[in-house]
């Protein structure tokens, strides 16, 4: 027997010849005439996306990004992904999130657990619930998305194909079903996601967990992992070294301290985040009472130039507090915790942030400001990986408040590099070629993955799809190939716009010699212009 339930969203692929059980992905388009997905605004072709319009350009990159997830998974059952633009408020890009939970079909690997909509039909073989979407997503139509799809993100803006990518993503199953401030799994099932989220200091599984003990892991910032083996094994492919904040000066609190990451702005490096730390000052008015909050523009602008701003939290968000620490002339930004408890992420969207920002503890940030003449740097620790437990298990965002439709469902913002799946979307990503061990997490779950070569017009390209470090170089040819073929007049000018793509492959070093050949050979293949 078939059991479901309505599931709640978290804040659109082909059937491609010689591809075992390529999935397909559908995005429906809910939008009414002349907005978001229909937005008849003129637009100038950019980076690989020939649409005239607006509308058209953002309806190109969601079928980019439906073609990649599509050639990632496997599945004989379509995906239809109901997608659309609103306004979603302030720091809010994206949201989406499965129709449906399922359980207890004889095919799933666990009984009394949920599965997602999307792939609780692909473990079935058949469509559960037919006539309706699988995923529902929405976007902001607040923000002016960068459009796309080299990857190649312009500092200051925001991917298109990333934030699309994302919230695929979500939908897919790259989320829990249980709600983190209450402690409990939606109608008391555990989901499969769950299964797989383990509470370092409790030492237990969620499904294992009593109600209580689930909402003190929810705030358990930076002690809450997802052990899935394929994730696991992905870490340390995809993750860099370890880092601490190393203070030097003065010798009093000489030493390393553990640091939270912010989701927005240049990362903080060993590279970009060094120098002298000053306490910032600011006016005591109705953006913030206190004068160290940096809620108001800096009235010791002169001493924070150039250096590191230290900035309270609380008041007024953490971007508002970055963006006048930068035009004080700050090269980085640490905001010191109003609470007991570990250094925490920092969330939001500005892409107007260019300096660098972490945060420390409240005990550590009381040492930092009570001293003068402090210089502090990150630093490499030499052991684990930046975002794991020393078993190598990726962190989970867990902040402390709950940030519903966030918390849990994301990997935490401590992962360097920047993730697709944390909970902000920065310019540092290219979701286009690589999705580091995001697809992993889904395999883990339960989702197969096309880990063989790229098919295009029924021929093998010798190129993979995915690897085992999220590189999809395979899954971007075919994706490229379909929106060619979707968007080219006659098969000359396909021929001339595929090869213009090969060699953009090979001069990255993203495809060898041979396999460049074997792709211009398997596009002279094709025989219809529409999608293949």
């Amino acid at each position: 027997m078939n059991k479901s339930i309505l599931a709640l969203s978290v804040a659109l692929g082909v059937a491609i010849a010689g591809m075992s059980h390529a999935a397909e992905v559908v995005p429906v388009n809910f939008d009414g005439p002349n907005e978001g997905y229909n937005d008849p605004t003129p637009a100038a072709p950019v980076a690989g996306n020939p649409g005239a319009t607006v509308g058209i350009q953002r309806q190109i990159v969601a079928q980019f990004a439906a073609d990649l997830w599509g050639a990632i998974l496997q599945s004989d059952v379509p995906i239809f992904v109901g997608a659309q633009f609103n306004p979603l408020g302030a720091n809010v890009l994206g949201s989406a999130g499965s129709t449906q939970a399922w359980y207890d079909h004889p095919n799933f690997p666990m009984q009394g657990t949920l599965y997602n909509a999307a792939l609780g039909d692909a473990l079935a073989g058949e469509d559960l619930d037919p006539g309706f979407t699988d995923i529902t997503s929405q976007f902001s139509s607040d923000f002016t998305f960068y459009l796309g799809l080299d990857g190649a993100t312009p500092a200051g803006q925001i991917s298109f194909l990333d934030v699309v990518m994302h919230e695929f993503g979500h939908g897919l199953g790259f989320a829990n079903f249980e709600n983190e401030a209450q402690g409990t799994f939606l109608a008391g099932i555990k989901d499969i996601y769950s299964v797989y989220t383990y509470d370092n200091t409790q030492g237990l599984f969620w499904p294992d967990m009593s109600i209580a003990q689930r909402q003190a892991s929810g705030v358990n910032y930076g002690n809450v992992v997802f052990t899935g083996a394929s994730t696991v094994a992905a870490a340390p492919l995809v993750l860099d070294p370890r880092t601490h904040l190393n203070i030097s000066a003065p010798p009093a609190i000489a030493g390393n301290y553990q640091y939270g990451t912010a989701g927005f702005g240049p990362t903080a490096r060993v590279q970009n985040f060094h120098g002298n730390v000053v306490v910032s000052q600011d006016a005591s008015d109705a953006a913030g009472p206190s004068t160290t909050d940096g809620c108001s523009p800096f009235t010791n602008a002169a001493a924070v130039a150039g250096n590191i701003a230290v900035v309270d939290r609380g008041t007024c968000g953490f971007v508002v507090k970055v963006l006048n620490a930068q035009a004080a002339g700050a090269t980085g930004v640490i905001v010191a915790n109003n609470a007991a408890g570990p250094a925490p992420g920092l969330g939001g969207n500005d892409p107007a942030i260019t300096i660098p920002t972490i945060s420390l503890s409240q005990a550590d940030g009381a040492l930092v400001k009570g001293n003068s003449g402090v210089v502090a740097a990150i630093q490499a620790t030499g052991t684990g990986l930046q975002g794991a437990d020393d078993a190598g298990r990726p962190r989970l965002f867990m902040p402390n408040p709950v940030q519903p439709g966030s918390s849990g469902s994301h990997f935490d913002t401590n992962l360097l590099p920047n993730a697709l799946m944390e909970p902000s979307i920065n310019d540092s990503l290219n979701a286009a070629m690589f999705i580091d061990s995001s697809a992993n997490l889904l395999q883990d779950t339960g989702w197969t993955l096309n880990k063989g070569p790229a098919y295009i017009n029924g021929c093998n390209t010798e190129v993979t799809i995915i690897d085992d470090a999220g590189l999809i170089v395979g899954a971007n040819i075919i994706a490229t190939s379909n929106l060619i073929a979707a968007t080219s007049a006659n098969k000359t000018a396909y021929m001339a716009r595929m090869e213009a793509y090969r060699n953009s492959l090979l001069a990255a070093n993203l495809i060898t010699g041979r396999q460049g050949g074997k792709v211009m050979q398997c596009a002279g293949k094709i025989t219809s212009l529409a999608k293949n």
